[in-house]
């Protein structure tokens, strides 16, 4: 380990303040939880796709910790993702520079990607056991703890906030939007259109052409994801493939997987292609949804539904967003912000079930009356008597045998907590 790749990385310890297009000024919701959970002593761990600001917090919890007068050099950062290296090398050389004794003095320990330094779980918690003054803070791009060794390893040592693209709040609060103004409809639904077509991805926000965002989403993010990442973590042999399940998935959001139909479309075997839709899975790219049943989350037995993590996903394969595929773009952005996991097919079919209570998306402009049949069925059979309906325009309650079913808006729920 170089000393001056460890001072470029920590500019602070010379400068006395981290740059300020690193720690930008917009913090996410999230950002006050994870500041909270600085003062224990579990690992925080920062879990999440590439490029939804994971980095940018670990800067402004740095800024917001030199400003509380925190001893600069007791603050230190390093990427795995820019430098292949040993935690030790890392450490040693920091207390070198420093005169650091780890036992001595609280110092925060910033690890970035931390998933790209080989053996990170043993070494993480060797340190951890021995220097109880030591607060690490890491970030990874995919799902860290997905191996039985790392959570065997790690027990009762770490706590993990999982990150997602913006929300729509976040977005329009981004967007210098207040919250005072999130009840005007006519300011609030050009945002949401856009929102809506192209997702969350922060740096995505400012991009003024398709191709630019094209070009974005496709190089740093999938192409990422899918040709370095995930073979590195899973050591699999064809990630083209990866990257076409991944195609196929965002293009058509809400589709079953029949693992037996894709075999032969693809001619692979149908471990390999349930393999690799969970390695998409677990590196947060897309989401699966089982078929609810009461007493269990889901059933193995049936079919599962896909979603892509982020419209952003849809919006760089699909050529032209038609009026009727928009409304499964919604029905997207409802299964990311529920982060759910179940829908229900019985004869018809319910788009989520979220708490046992089921939700419907008709992005439509009028809902009519027959619209409500499955909706009522499941109510009736499961015994729930409240049931959602997210619509385009309209907003009302209606009594029904089985219960009440609310009407709202997709733009306004989504602006609910």
């Amino acid at each position: 380990m170089e000393r001056d790749r460890l001072e470029e990385f920590n500019h602070w310890w010379i400068s006395g303040k981290v740059d300020e297009e690193l720690a930008l000024p917009f913090k996410r919701d999230i950002y006050t939880k994870i500041e909270k959970h600085l003062n224990k002593r579990f690992i925080t761990a920062l879990v999440g796709l590439r490029r939804i600001g994971k980095t940018t917090i670990m800067y402004q919890i740095i800024q917001e910790l030199i400003e509380a007068d925190t001893n600069k050099t007791n603050i230190l950062f390093f990427s795995f993702d820019e430098v292949s290296a040993k935690l030790n090398e890392v450490l040693e050389k920091y207390k070198e520079i420093h005169n650091k004794d780890l036992r001595e003095e609280k110092i925060y320990v910033f690890l970035d990607e931390i998933q790209k330094c080989n053996g990170w779980e043993n070494e993480l918690k060797k340190y951890y056991d021995l220097y109880p003054k030591l607060k690490f803070i890491i970030s990874g791009s995919e799902s860290l703890f997905i191996r039985k060794k790392t959570k065997e390893t790690l027990a009762g040592r770490i706590f993990e906030f999982i990150l997602s693209p913006f929300t729509f709040r976040e977005y329009l609060k981004f967007n210098k939007i207040e919250e005072n103004e999130f009840k005007y409809e006519t300011k609030i639904k050009p945002f949401f259109n856009k929102f809506a077509e192209k997702g969350g991805f922060p740096e995505t926000f400012s991009l003024e052409t398709d191709k630019d965002f094209k070009e974005y989403i496709g190089a740093l993010v999938v192409d990422k994801i899918v040709y370095k990442d995930i073979p590195r973590m899973f050591k699999l042999d064809d990630p083209e493939f990866l990257r076409v399940l991944l195609e196929l998935i965002s293009s058509n959001p809400g589709m079953y997987i029949d693992y037996q139909s894709l075999s032969k479309q693809f001619g692979k075997d149908r471990r390999v292609i349930k393999d690799y839709i969970n390695y998409l899975k677990e590196s947060f790219l897309i989401s699966l949804l089982g078929n609810y049943r009461k007493g269990s989350i889901t059933t193995l037995r049936k079919k599962k539904r896909a979603y892509p993590a982020d419209n952003a996903l849809t919006y760089l394969y699909k050529p032209k967003i038609e009026e009727d595929f928009f409304g499964r773009m919604i029905e997207t952005l409802a299964v990311n912000k529920l982060k759910a996991s179940s829908f229900w097919k019985n004869g018809g079919e319910i788009d989520i079930i979220y708490n046992g209570a089921p939700i419907e998306v008709k992005y439509q402009e009028k809902i009519n009356s027959g619209e409500f049949k499955t909706i009522k069925e499941f109510m009736k059979k499961f015994n729930k008597k409240d049931g959602l309906i997210l619509t385009k325009n309209e907003e009302k309650e209606i009594k029904f045998e089985e219960g009440v079913i609310k009407l709202i808006p997709v733009w306004k729920w989504l602006l609910k907590d």
